[in-house]
């Protein structure tokens, strides 16, 4: 993955061995792509980290393999399902369930929705984030854009990218709902900034 441009993945470009189809999304830190798994001949989500990412590439790495660890510990169909955690060259990555349908937020913005539409949707992103903390984890950055809405209707909720074990203090602390730094856990001198401000 030489010279890769820092928000696409070229079609036809292999991660482990995983042949890149398209870019899904890009953000800050790193981008998901479709790709293809030729081995079991499905088609899965790729996580990784944008190359050039704020973060300290060994940091990165070791947040996208808490995530996978985490979600290896839920089996719901309410959360996004991980496959496998893998490294090509220095780079980790995740290969995910692929969700044919739309984020929250872009499924709202697509048409008119009735009340009881958005509550059932968010009713099943609650009890999928249910599940994970009672697998005794806090996902810690819930917003629109980490609830995907399923073709099929089914919600799951996904990038566990800060999630935090029950009572762990390893981990910076996101930010408040005023957008001020949570200095929590021994981070006030660090002041991590993690999750989106609101």
């Amino acid at each position: 993955m030489q010279g890769r441009d820092a928000t696409m993945a070229p079609i036809g470009e292999r991660i482990g061995r995983f042949e890149v189809l398209a870019t899904l999304g890009s953000g800050a830190m790193g981008m998901v792509v479709e790709a293809l798994d030729p081995t079991l001949g499905r088609k899965v989500a790729i996580k990784l980290l944008h190359p050039d990412a704020s973060v300290p590439a060994e940091d990165g790495a070791a947040r996208l393999l808490r995530e996978a660890q985490a979600l290896a510990r839920l089996s719901h169909p309410n959360v996004v399902t991980i496959y496998e955690a893998g490294r090509d060259g220095d780079q980790v990555f995740l290969a995910m369930e692929l969700v044919s349908g739309a984020t929250a937020r872009d499924w709202l913005a697509a048409g008119a929705r009735t009340s009881d539409e958005i509550n059932a949707m968010y009713r099943q992103a609650a009890v999928g984030l249910g599940a994970a903390h009672a697998a005794g984890l806090v996902h810690r950055d819930v917003k629109p854009d980490n609830i995907l809405v399923g073709d099929d209707g089914r919600v799951r909720v996904t990038d566990f990218g800060l999630v935090a074990a029950t009572g762990d203090a390893s981990t910076p602390s996101p930010v408040t709902a005023g957008g001020e730094v949570a200095r929590l856990h021994g981070d006030a001198e660090r002041g991590d900034v993690l999750a989106t401000p609101l």
